[in-house]
């Protein structure tokens, strides 16, 4: 027994030092990653945008800077939670160029004083690709811009995909296809906290389930942002019980009668205004396979 709890009393703190070094390691190539594939965007003119990384927001984004960025446009990383950040935490890549307009060492630290050092300098590139290829990959995130709750309504800021309705957060990226494998669900989560999701062959399903007392609404505007593919057309999910109503018709209100479905002039998004209460708003998002240059 004493021979058990001393292999037991060494064996825990090498353990734990050995998963916190190994937080360490996969944070340094997340930040690497993230700021090739910045850097790659804007000398590529993706979007037409320059592009950048917040090391201690753990997000890829589009614009100046990320006081001044496109939200909608957000690619999170997270980091374990056993990781800081010091010294540069934040970049902008020159389109054309990708030169940083800030340079110096990002300082990543293990809560065991454990660190890793990864140097941003403008008189080198950084080793990765040298533009955005094409690709196979198609996928979605949603950003929720609003969300308003009255009475019983209880929507979240959470996507479910899915019968199971697997759980992804606010501008995680939910993956539609890998290569030549297309992902698709055999049904879709019923009574999900937020919008429940099913991927089919070439469209989505995106759900926002009512089910709630006439006095009580769910009010929510999700913007679901493509990469990879671009929005062909948007249908009204008619052959169900869960269509929306009017979506179409150019009309936004708070009532339920309030929906409306609007795809963005670059085709890269699409605005899904829900209003539940009693019924549910579904609507089917076609989508098309577009090279990501």
């Amino acid at each position: 027994m004493g021979v058990m709890a001393s292999i037991a009393m060494f064996s825990i703190p090498m353990y734990r030092n050995y998963i916190i070094n190994n937080d360490l390691n996969l944070a340094e190539q997340q930040t690497i990653q993230m700021l090739n594939s910045a850097q790659a965007r804007s000398r590529a003119g993706f979007e037409n945008s320059t592009w950048g990384v917040s090391i201690t927001k753990q997000t890829i984004y589009k614009g100046p800077s990320y006081a001044e960025r496109d939200p909608s446009f957000d690619e999170i990383h997270s980091f374990p939670p056993t990781i800081s950040v010091s010294n540069l935490i934040e970049t902008t890549y020159s389109r054309l160029d990708g030169i940083p307009d800030r340079t110096g060492t990002i300082v990543l630290k293990a809560s065991n004083g454990d660190t890793r050092e990864i140097n941003v300098s403008d008189q080198s590139l950084l080793a990765g690709p040298t533009a955005i290829e094409e690709n196979t990959n198609v996928r979605i995130k949603i950003v929720f811009e609003r969300i308003k709750n009255y009475w019983s309504g209880s929507a979240q800021a959470t996507a479910h995909v899915g019968p199971d309705g697997t759980e992804y957060q606010e501008s995680e990226w939910i993956s539609l296809q890998n290569g030549e494998t297309i992902f698709i669900d055999e049904g879709i989560m019923l009574d999900a906290p937020g919008l429940a999701i099913e991927r089919k062959e070439n469209y989505v399903r995106i759900l926002a389930y009512g089910d709630i007392s006439w006095f009580s609404r769910e009010i929510v505007d999700a913007r679901i942002i493509f990469e990879g593919a671009t929005v062909d057309h948007i249908e009204n999910d008619s052959s169900s019980n869960l269509a929306s109503e009017d979506p179409f018709d150019g009309y936004v209100s708070d009532w339920i009668w309030g929906d409306e479905a609007t795809t963005a002039p670059d085709l890269r998004s699409v605005l899904f205004q829900t209003r539940c209460s009693v019924d549910s708003d579904a609507i089917l998002i076609y989508w098309q396979q577009t090279a990501l240059k």
